[in-house]
């Protein structure tokens, strides 16, 4: 009875009400719980906690080779004794004693990792795990963004290997000139006045926050295989940023007081929490992502992610435009459409028109381009290929892999079906994709109407 009361109350005044109208702050608002309510749907469908389960999994096995890497990075520096200070630092949530713990040990893995003693086998290992951890973090962001198609292997190498090796450097590049500045004599002695000295112990303390939201950031912003806007990976960051601190905050608290862990986990226990904890981060990570998502995809927040139907008329006229529009970028020799570039035009959700762009990239219509952002070519003469054609493929299109239905032998039914074919045949007959690309609307029209003119339909019996 409640939970009707809610769902009516919801129905009634965040999704079926029309604000466009309405005072900034009422749309805030509004488009504000309505994204709430869509992350709160992706959190309780389960696929997002699965994937964050499948990322802590692929990072116990790369985590070593990743600090390896990083480790040696620094070392070319002259900083790999700077780790140290920085992984005590994240794993602090955890507790103090876990948090020395593990760095200790993690150190000590990386101080002690020696590829020449691995062999091949044990190299190809470490490789793999690496790779499998940036191919599951792409699968679990494209899955956030709708995105269907997936970075080459060489993009995806050359991406995470620019984030992994520019990354730390960064990160400890930070850290040193904060520590340069605040160690400087004019510094030290600011510190000391009354009012100036509260002022920068707040501001350093904001630090290693402004530094977490900025890696949240560039994940979001440079990890999805489409591109993001600023904007929205700001607002994704600064959320997860927030997040990040609460759960740190949260996961002290309640790792401070683990006596009964320790009696019946024994030694286990710093594992089963770093588990957790990596759980956590990654989940984090990924609800960052959806908001980054949302943010830039206002259309969709609009919709409720409600399933899109394409009924026959509707399809064919989604199928033509996209054929005309792809067309006339093609005959006026400009950078073909991007989904992105679609999406606002036709001004619907993205992963809505997808589904009818690879309609026709499975029916050989259209190819899509394999530079960077994938664009949408024709595949098939436009020049000789008519209307009637294409409408005739989209009708009959059967899935790969699609259990094929009997025919209908039903003798009336059957002529039914000829006479419509026969009329929009005589209706279409000669109109080309390329005159449906570059021609005005009356040349249509009077092209339709001449082939209706010779009607030879005739009443049967």
């Amino acid at each position: 009875m409640i939970l009707d009361f809610i769902r009516d109350l919801e129905k009634k005044h965040i999704w079926d009400r029309d604000y466009r109208h309405d005072p900034t702050w009422k749309r805030f608002i509004v488009r504000t719980t309505r994204t709430l309510i869509l992350l709160a749907r992706d959190l309780i469908d389960g696929e997002l906690s699965l994937r964050a389960m499948s990322l802590v999994y692929t990072t116990l096995l790369s985590l070593v080779p990743l600090l390896a890497l990083s480790f040696s990075i620094l070392k070319g520096f002259g900083v790999q004794n700077q780790l140290d200070a920085p992984l005590r630092k994240a794993l602090e949530p955890l507790g103090e004693q876990k948090a020395a713990e593990l760095t200790q040990n993690l150190i000590g893995f990386v101080n002690n990792m020696n590829v020449g003693v691995l062999g091949a086998v044990g190299l190809a290992f470490l490789i793999f795990t690496v790779i499998s951890l940036m191919q599951k973090i792409e699968g679990s962001f494209n899955y956030v963004w709708r995105i269907r198609v997936s970075r080459t292997f060489v993009e995806r190498f050359t991406t995470f290997l620019s984030a992994i090796t520019i990354g730390p450097l960064l990160i400890f590049a930070a850290m040193a000139t904060t520590g340069t500045i605040m160690s400087t004599s004019l510094m030290t002695r600011l510190s000391t006045t009354p009012l100036i000295g509260p002022l920068m112990d707040l501001t350093a303390g904001f630090v290693p926050f402004t530094l977490v939201i900025a890696a949240f950031t560039f994940f979001y912003a440079f990890i999805p295989n489409t591109k993001v806007h600023p904007g929205a990976a700001l607002t994704g960051g600064i959320v997860a940023g927030f997040f990040w601190e609460a759960l740190s905050f949260g996961f002290a608290y309640y790792a401070s007081d683990t006596s009964s862990y320790q009696l019946v986990y024994a030694t286990f226990a710093t594992a089963i929490f770093f588990m957790i904890w990596l759980y956590l981060n990654w989940l984090i990570l990924l609800i960052g992502a959806s908001i980054a998502f949302y943010q830039q995809h206002p259309e969709i927040v609009a919709t409720g992610l409600k399933k899109v139907h394409f009924n026959p008329t509707l399809n064919a006229k989604y199928v033509l435009s996209l054929i005309a529009r792809t067309g006339k970028r093609f005959y006026d020799k400009l950078e073909p459409y991007s989904l992105t570039e679609l999406t606002e035009l036709y001004d619907i959700p993205g992963h809505v028109l997808e589904s009818r762009l690879a309609l026709l990239i499975e029916l050989g219509i259209l190819a899509e381009t394999d530079e960077g952002e994938p664009r949408y070519v024709p595949a098939i003469p436009l020049d000789t290929t008519t209307v009637a054609e294409v409408l005739r493929r989209v009708e009959t299109f059967q899935p790969a892999k699609s259990y094929t239905l009997p025919s209908i032998t039903d003798p009336n039914i059957t002529a039914i079906d000829q006479a419509v074919e026969a009329s929009r045949e005589r209706a279409l007959s000669g109109i080309t994709l390329k005159q449906l690309a570059l021609s005005g609307t009356e040349e249509l029209i009077n092209l339709a109407e001449d082939g209706l003119k010779p009607s030879t339909i005739t009443p049967q019996g």
